[in-house]
């Protein structure tokens, strides 16, 4: 009991354990701080400017920017395209990692081949993490490109107006799936046997078990899942830029992009930070809603 109380072992202890970890979080932090933070607010104050990204002039024009926003038509297009890359990718992601998951956590093996199925198909699937988006454009590039034509005989998915985002988010998914796979697959590993034991005494189809035991349980993994994937779709960027640009003719252009080259290419820093801003505030408000919603919906064990 004395050393519980203050100035104890126990309590020096405890401090220097606390201590300990606010060292090792100050590294990060301070990082944060340099990449995420001071830009931020360095891109907060110039929402109010008129500053072309190179001037070392610029005038305040208060809200200015934010109304132009308003009655740009412009922003329409990369709007409606961001809006088509969360619907496509985010359903199309959860589904194809929610499938790998399954498969590498399949019970329908022996137990000595199941731990080396398991081991080998997570690598294979999560490998193409490991892959750049630029690389990722690459190689789908040349696929869409060279060997598409060659076994369809039709012209390249990237070069088309009504294909091109699919075929993005179809070379993102293959690029990014195996993080959700992850995700879905410790979901699985923490469901207990019993339940499922439990089920096929009741006489469960499988599918049933599907649908009213590992979907219910899985409430927690697609919470994070479905909610890092919508806010990542919509602000679309390196895949998108690194194969199309945003091309053809803007059919693939996103609100990152459209930010980037007001920013970049338009000398419109002002009006880019101003959109840049309200775009952000609008992906917290459905992180935050999207979350909220699966979470009231996640299943105590």
């Amino acid at each position: 009991m004395r050393s519980a109380e203050k100035g104890g072992p126990v309590s020096n202890y405890m401090h220097r354990r606390s201590a300990a970890g606010y060292v090792f979080l100050l590294p990060g932090f301070l990082f944060f701080c340099f990449a995420i933070l001071i830009p931020f607010f360095m891109g907060f104050h110039i929402s109010f400017t008129d500053w072309n990204g190179i001037a070392r002039e610029y005038n305040y024009v208060g809200f200015g920017n934010f109304a132009t926003m308003f009655r740009d038509k412009r922003i329409l297009t990369p709007m409606f395209n961001s809006l088509k890359f969360a619907l496509l990718g985010t359903v199309g992601n959860n589904v194809v990692a929610l499938s790998t998951a399954l498969l590498v956590n399949s019970r329908t093996l022996s137990n000595s081949c199941r731990g080396a199925f398991s081991r080998i198909g997570r690598l294979i699937f999560f490998v193409p993490v490991c892959f750049s988006a630029i690389l990722t454009a690459f190689v789908w590039g040349y696929i869409y490109s060279k060997i598409f034509p060659a076994l369809f005989g039709i012209k390249s998915m990237l070069g088309q107006k009504n294909t091109v985002i699919p075929a993005i988010v179809l070379m993102a998914i293959w690029n990014s799936q195996g993080i959700n796979m992850l995700i879905y697959y410790s979901g699985l590993k923490a469901i207990p046997q019993e339940v499922y034991e439990a089920a096929i005494v009741d006489g469960a189809s499988a599918w049933y078990k599907f649908v009213h035991v590992t979907l219910p349980l899985l409430a927690p993994s697609f919470t994070v899942c479905v909610t890092l994937s919508l806010t990542g779709w919509l602000r679309e960027f390196a895949t998108t830029l690194a194969a199309t640009g945003g091309g053809p003719s803007n059919y693939s252009q996103t609100m990152a992009i459209y930010i980037y080259k007001n920013l970049f290419a338009y000398s419109k820093a002002g009006y880019g930070q101003a959109v840049a801003i309200a775009f952000a505030v609008v992906l917290i408000i459905i992180g935050q809603s999207v979350s909220a919603f699966f979470r009231s919906r996640e299943v105590q064990m």
